[in-house]
């Protein structure tokens, strides 16, 4: 799965302002601007020492922001089975418990006249966990992961060098991991074949201006805690604020990620668009492209190809609609594994309406249409091209 160089904030530059549904931007915590991360004084001796300490409890508690959500869906599928490449919705009418998200953050400003230090630790609970568990960090049976924990440093270089290291959510991507910031409910195929999850390693992102930032990054390899070779993984990403309704954002990925094997590249590239029109209308287009040397199920080099096209629409502060197609072309089979004579073509439309009761509560009703150039959706023991799925999946946010 997901290239990372980790953080919110620049994925929010690829992104734009609005992407998270019905504009909230509490649940997976955007950086923010204020001051954190200021050192502590260590404390005293004799009577002094448990004043001291509760002190700095105390101001480590108030430069810390805390947020998270509770999600769960219901989905029925039409084959009456388990669903198929689809990342977060895995069962067949069942409740599923899909995230219990918390994440603790001491948030860092680009400065350009002072170190400045902070941290970011997401913790997953719940279904969804299983699906974005790094290599090498436990059981990835188990429904729990360390989603985020990294060191953020700012260095006063130029306009300000942000510096991270640890483990980071990848960069790529309209869609990330927190479906609450999501136009749907589900994620679309680049999601689960085109990109990265999560990384560990280190980043560097710097601002040239109000409207262009820049984030270079070096990690083990994607999806990974563990390096599976004696090679790093590179990532670099550019973004562009054109205007106040127009963002683009370009980036590049390569590196090895077979196992003990340091010779054969995985390497690509990807754009993405957001254009805000008007008040209602949002739209956003991803494009992927990505080959990998000796990959192929078929031998030889795999390649593949990625289209994504989201619309959204606000009938108001409470009701969007949002409507998302998304083509995807695996020639060589080496992201779905779905032909292993070959070649291996998805495509899905999505329809979810995002109701927003009140500030933190969605409810969001989807239907989903996959369909397959190979016969791999399972109907009572029969195998299909296609997949109809329906449901309703909510969240709470706090």
């Amino acid at each position: 799965m997901k290239c990372s160089a980790g953080w919110y904030g620049l994925r929010a530059t690829a992104v734009a302002a609005g992407l998270m549904v019905l504009g909230s931007e509490t649940g997976a915590g955007a950086e923010s601007s204020t001051d954190a991360g200021k050192p502590v004084e260590q404390p005293g001796v004799g009577s002094e020492h448990s004043a001291t300490t509760g002190s700095g409890v105390l101001q480590f508690l108030q430069q810390t922001s805390v947020s998270g959500f509770v999600s769960a869906s219901f989905f029925h599928n039409f084959n009456q089975s388990e669903p198929l490449a689809n990342a977060f919705v895995r069962k067949n009418d069942e409740f599923s418990l899909n995230k219990v998200k918390l994440a603790l953050e001491q948030p860092v400003a680009y400065n350009a006249s002072k170190w400045d230090g902070g941290f970011r630790v997401d913790l997953i609970a719940g279904e969804d966990a299983k699906v974005i568990h790094a290599a090498g960090l436990g059981d990835s049976d188990t429904p729990f992961d360390l989603e985020q924990a990294y060191i953020n440093i700012n260095a006063p270089v130029g306009r300000g060098l942000k510096l991270a290291v640890g483990k980071m959510v990848t960069l790529m991507g309209v869609e990330v991991i927190e479906e609450t910031q999501n136009p749907n409910w589900s994620v679309g195929n680049q999601f689960l074949y085109a990109e990265n999850a999560t990384q560990l390693g280190g980043a560097a992102s710097y601002k040239w201006s109000e409207r262009i930032e820049t984030t270079i990054a070096v990690f083990n390899g994607w999806d990974r805690v563990d390096d599976n070779n004696r090679s790093l993984s590179y990532c670099g990403k550019v973004g562009v604020t054109l205007n106040d309704s127009t963002t683009i954002a370009l980036l590049g990925y390569g590196g090895p990620e077979q196992d003990s094997n340091n010779s054969d590249w995985r390497r690509g590239a990807e754009i993405i668009l957001a254009q805000k029109i008007g008040k209602r209308v949002g739209l956003y287009v991803q494009g992927d492209y990505g080959i990998e040397d000796n990959a192929s199920l078929v031998d030889g080099t795999a390649e593949w190809i990625g289209m994504g096209l989201w619309a959204t629409y606000d009938f108001s502060e409470k009701v969007q609609v949002a409507l998302r197609a998304d083509h995807f072309i695996d020639d060589g089979s080496s992201r779905t594994g779905f032909d292993s004579a070959g070649n291996a073509t998805l495509t899905s439309t999505t329809l979810t309406v995002n109701i927003k009761p009140f500030r933190k509560l969605h409810v969001r009703p989807e239907i989903r249409y996959d369909r397959c150039s190979e016969a791999v959706f399972d109907k009572d023991g029969e195998l299909k091209r296609d997949q109809v799925l329906i449901g309703l999946g909510a969240s709470y946010i706090f």
